[in-house]
């Protein structure tokens, strides 16, 4: 039976005085492994000597008072020696006979890599700038000088764990130069990235390039930011020596980087709208019937096609739980987010936007943590003034405004010299997430049902973790109504009786929402665009009726602004709000959103537009980068590890997800990815700007 024996030792801020720094241990007998901090030790390997001429060396690298930093490297400086000095190969890699020398290329002693490493599992690359000059594995193997450094000068060196903890063992005795080296961008989950450090800790914008997402390249250490070198003298005791008393010695020796740590998400994904003179709502060439609001207008061969759409820079606006509100306030639903919320404002947090892409940066808020002294993250009051934060509780809206794209449609409708109506288009605004029973929607009115629906659709949020990438899906709702004359149907659910809803196989003219994707007949020039089809009719592919990953389409409706008494007083068709016969939606309004912002006009309804955030882990966000791939694709082109990704099997409005986009079908198995229209491409973003 293995025996073992916890050694404790003081954690904690190295600002702590009474920290332990020699351990003098009286070992149990048949002990077999030793514990101490995270880190085991098994003794058969170590008790060789009785009298031991080397010592034990542990320690945590620690930031923001209390967490551990993996990936921290650290080493036993060795001077370079009078006769290395003298042999131009060794002293080519090695100048070293202090830790500030320097080498050809400027750059002192450090343990960084000097280039980065692709791990050929998950084609991660590490770190993203290199700006080290240590050999990686490949250097070391294939060059015999370069070998016998590595063996000679850097046989005693360390990583940190995920816990911040490292061990060097067999370290000669007596008095050392221990050295650190770490790169704030490359510590696993608490890395950071440029553009939080200059909008979230104030380093001067002069020191990175590419608009804050990239380091200025510097051969002085000095000169980065996100370098940070240290060395401390240290008398290592033997390990092991005592052979009266059984006793063991450890040496301790912590870290604490002066850089603080904000701990950060990236939110990213890319947005398209229809045409400039495309909408569902105006065909009245016969009369003015219901069904024309749903028509796409003329010229409805090219309207309803991919080719046809357009992009612009996205407006948002993030809304956010203040770690002043509980998590358990939260989960019991006793928060009111028109009192409890907060809009981050955008000085707070990094955008990098272009035509249709957006990636968004964030701060975490809430749930602050440290680490214990057996590496566990344990969590400490919000206001502590150690440890950092790793959740962040909120929604979005997004929307591309009139103004940065305008909607050029402008029909005085006539017949005979006799005007019938006037139409003016509106594009739908999304709030993520949001989802609803049919019928359930957010809307207007002071009924208890309606206030209800609104207030539970004020608290949709998401909750995200620190570290991670995060996009968006939308569920792309259709809906067809084809019913003749003024169209005097009967409503039910928040839906008119004539309405089919997610059906795809029908005429994509008076199906709002139906995009077609390939070249058939007249409608040609979209298959260039590489959108994804789950339905065809009549030869034509389409998407509809299911769920959208990385590419968000915010359709234009028709506003029927004068003449509405013909359609029995319909304004809009129904994939855009139950509210159809009243213009709250249509109009600027005073409906509160969340934390003190109102106005929900064009907000599109939450019962057929489901919405979501989907973490994406960052081997995916690589896989989906392959140049190989197509823009639009499904899970069957690409092997991804994700469990968030939005499909026909997650919660789906009114009978959608279906094969074929038929409600009456099984469940669609394939999940549908469009990562941008025409240029944009949100994947190939996140890698221009260096932030994957």
């Amino acid at each position: 039976m293995n025996k073992t024996q916890r050694i404790y030792l003081s954690s904690g801020d190295t600002g702590n005085e009474n920290q332990d720094k020699y351990i003098k241990v009286r070992l149990e007998q048949n002990t077999e492994t030793l514990e101490f901090m995270s880190l085991r030790l098994g003794t058969a390997d170590v008790y060789q000597n009785f009298n031991a001429d080397y010592g034990v060396l542990v320690g945590r690298v620690v930031a923001n008072g209390g967490i551990g930093i993996p990936n921290a490297k650290i080493s036993i400086f060795i001077p370079l020696t009078d006769e290395d000095a003298d042999d131009k190969d060794i002293y080519s890699i090695y100048p070293y006979k202090t830790p500030r020398d320097k080498n050809n290329d400027g750059k002192r002693y450090n343990l960084l890599p000097r280039v980065g490493i692709q791990d050929p599992i998950t084609g991660i690359v590490t770190p993203k700038q290199p700006f080290g000059s240590f050999p990686i594995k490949e250097e070391t193997v294939g060059n015999l000088p370069i070998l016998n450094v590595y063996k000679k000068y850097y046989k005693y060196t360390a990583l940190t764990n995920s816990a911040g903890d490292y061990m060097i063992f067999g370290v000669p005795t007596g008095t050392q130069t221990v050295h650190l080296s770490v790169d704030i961008t490359d510590i696993g989950k608490y890395s950071m990235n440029p553009a939080s450090m200059v909008t979230n800790l104030g380093y001067s914008p002069n020191l990175f390039t590419d608009g804050g997402s990239k380091i200025k390249s510097s051969s002085d250490l000095n000169d980065l930011p996100n370098i940070e070198t240290q060395e401390i003298s240290v008398d290592v005791v033997p390990f092991w020596g005592d052979v009266e008393n059984f006793e063991i010695g450890i040496t301790r020796q912590d870290f604490r980087i002066r850089s603080v740590l904000n701990n950060t998400f990236v939110l990213f994904g890319s947005v398209f709208t229809d045409g400039s003179n495309s909408l569902y709502g105006n065909d009245f060439a016969s009369g003015i019937e219901m069904r024309e609001l749903y028509r796409l207008n003329d010229e409805e061969n090219e309207n309803v096609g991919i080719k046809s759409k357009r992009i612009g820079k996205v407006t948002e606006k993030i809304y956010y739980y203040p770690n002043t509100i509980t998590d358990t306030q939260i989960n019991a639903g006793t928060v009111d987010p028109k009192r409890d919320m907060l809009v981050l404002d955008p000085t707070e947090y990094s955008a990098y936007k272009r035509e249709g892409d957006f990636i968004f940066i964030l701060s975490c808020n809430r749930s602050k943590i440290v680490t214990d002294e057996l590496g566990n993250e344990i969590p400490v009051a919000e206001n502590s003034s150690a440890g950092v934060f790793t959740k962040f509780r909120g929604f979005m809206t997004l929307e591309i405004t009139p103004e940065e794209v305008p909607m050029n449609f402008n029909s005085w409708l006539d017949d005979d010299n006799n005007k019938r109506g006037e139409v003016k288009p509106f594009r739908h605004i999304l709030k993520f997430p949001q989802s609803a029973d049919k019928g359930h929607s957010f809307r207007s009115g002071g009924d208890s049902s309606s206030l209800a629906d609104t207030d539970t659709w004020r608290k949709q949020h998401y909750e995200f973790t620190g570290g991670s990438f995060y996009s968006v899906a939308h569920f792309h709702g259709v809906v067809y109504n084809n019913v003749s004359g003024e169209g005097d149907q009967s409503t039910s659910n928040g839906f008119l009786s004539g309405d089919h809803i997610n059906e795809g196989t029908l005429d994509p003219f008076w199906n709002t929402g139906m995009i077609a994707t390939n070249d058939y007949g007249v409608n040609t020039g979209n298959t260039v665009f590489q959108m994804v089809n789950n339905t065809t009719r009549s030869s034509l592919d389409l998407f509809g009726g299911n769920w959208l990953n990385l590419g968000i389409h915010l359709i234009q409706n028709g506003d029927l602004i004068s003449h509405y008494s013909r359609v029995h007083d319909l304004r809009t068709n129904s994939n855009f709000t139950q509210n159809y016969k009243s213009r709250f939606y249509l109009n600027d309004n005073v409906q509160e959103i969340a934390g003190g912002h109102f106005n929900t006009k064009w907000f599109a309804r939450s019962d057929l537009h489901y919405t979501d955030f989907i973490k994406i882990p960052q081997v995916d966000i690589n896989a989906m980068a392959d140049p190989n791939l197509a823009k639009g694709f499904t899970q069957a082109n690409v092997i991804l590890t994700g469990t968030e990704y939005r499909n026909g099997s997650t919660p789906c409005p009114v009978n959608g997800g279906k094969v074929d986009a038929i409600p009456t079908n099984q469940i669609d198995p394939n999940t549908y990815f469009y990562k941008g229209f025409d240029t944009a491409d949100c994947i190939a973003y996140l890698k221009l700007l260096g932030i994957v």
